[in-house]
This record gives C-alpha cells, structure tokens and sequence, in this order.
C-alpha cells in the first residue's frame, strides 16, 4: 500500500519515538519514573527552539516542502516540525537514561580541557563565517553550551557526551530521511547561502551541532528537573 507524501514527516517522528516508548517500561532503566521531570524540561527546551524555527523559517534560512507534511501550520511551521522538539528529546533522553543504567563510565581528567579546547574551535568558526546565520548562531550556541558543561561534575557530563555519541546513528537516519536521502526532494529544504554549504550524505554539518545544542540543553533541564 502506497503511503501520502503529505504523512512522510509525521511517519519520520512516530519512527523516532516508536522503540524509545515501548522500552520506556524496561525494568532496569524505568524511564517513566521520570516522566513528571520529563514533562517540565522538555517543553521547556522545545519552546525556545520552536521561536528560533520560526524566526528561522521567516528569513529564508530553511523551510518545508509542503507535499511532505500535513497541511495545518503554526507561524508557518508544520505541527510535525513543533513535534520534532518533543519526539526527539524524549528518545534522547531515554536514551541517556540507558547510558546511566547500563554503563560504568569515568570521565578523563582531560575531558574538560578537551571540551574548552572544543569550545574554541566553535567561537572562532561562529566568528569567522558571520554572513552565514545559520552557521554562526548554531555554533555560538555550541561554544557557550561546551563551556557550562566543562565546568560540570566530569563523570556526569560524560554521560552527556556519550548519549549523545549514540543517538549520531538514528540521528543521520531521521534526518537524513528529512533532508532527502530517501526522498526524490527534501521534506525540509536549506538555504545554503546561510550555511557551509558542506553536507554529511544530505544533512549540512550545522545540523550535527545543532542537534548537540538540542540535546545537551534538554538532558540539563532534565537533570534540574530531576534534582528537584
């Protein structure tokens, strides 16, 4: 059976959450246990990421084909690209979630210097390529966020560091599916005069920091929610 275009973004996030959710009641990790932290950190992130994809999609920096999503909009967003703000941070927290529950790791005593050394590397990139917007306010944000982590507790940040290593695979798959690797077009279309111009398969580069800032911001919140 032939499925509408128009369901392609929607079926991309229900595939995102899909495992994620079921695995959720697995004894060992319990993810729903955190779910009251989950419900205030993640509109949270997602709110302030939505006004930038708006404003994003205002001044031409991306937009949406519009035979690839459903018809109803917000500010000119499809619903399915507000959902990507909660979808993917829920599989990405649970996927942090497991990295706590199934793995012993210990941070080097070089991980901050390193994610300093990281930081810079983003500031001086952010600086130089100004006229791209999408380039210099993502890895701005990089930068900045690189340096709040680096003055974390170590052991605590290498679970960030390492769930987000893990969710590179399924990442590279949603958006690729996103950005045309499967598609005869992308479902969201790029500007390329405001970025690199330099893709990883079909996905520009700032994505991969893009989605670090997405992450790293939602396991932050979650961790104050979860202190509390």
């Amino acid at each position: 059976m032939k499925i509408d275009s128009h369901y392609y973004y929607l079926l991309a996030l229900v595939g995102s959450i899909f495992f994620p959710l079921i695995l959720s009641f697995d004894k060992k990790v319990n993810f729903k246990q955190h779910f009251p932290s989950l419900l205030k950190s993640v509109p949270l992130v997602a709110s302030l990421f939505i006004i930038g994809d708006i404003l994003y999609t205002h001044l031409g920096i991306w937009g949406f084909s519009e035979k690839y999503h459903l018809k109803p909009e917000f500010f000119n967003l499809p619903y399915e690209e507000c959902g990507f703000f909660f979808f993917i941070p829920f599989a990405c927290l649970f996927l942090y979630e497991v990295t706590l529950s199934y793995f012993n790791l210990k941070a080097s005593r070089y991980l901050n210097r390193g994610l300093l050394v990281l930081a810079l590397v983003f500031a001086l990139l952010a600086f130089i390529f100004t006229e791209r917007l999408y380039t210099t306010v993502t890895y701005s944000f990089t930068a900045l966020i690189l340096i709040y982590i680096s003055y974390k507790t170590p052991d605590n940040m290498v679970y960030l560091m390492f769930a987000f290593l893990l969710s590179l695979l399924p990442f590279i798959l949603v958006n690729g599916f996103l950005t045309g690797m499967f598609t005869n077009s992308p479902i969201v279309w790029y500007n390329d005069a405001e970025n690199l111009g330099t893709r990883i398969f079909t996905i520009p580069i700032e994505d991969f920091s893009y989605s670090f800032n997405l992450i790293s911001l939602n396991i932050l919140a979650f961790e104050y929610f979860k202190s509390k």
